[in-house]
């Protein structure tokens, strides 16, 4: 079983990267919300 744990560094990397994502593109509470799950999806 691989080991998928983030350091702190990367993990504060990708939520800016997420933060950024949100701010470029979500209009609404509800496309940010849709942003973050297709993201929860991709990294399934």
């Amino acid at each position: 079983m691989e080991n998928h744990e983030m350091t702190q560094t990367e993990l504060i990397l990708f939520l800016e990267t997420l933060a950024e994502n949100i701010e470029a593109k979500a209009k609404t509470v509800e496309e940010a919300a849709k942003i973050i799950r297709e993201k929860i999806e991709k990294l399934k």
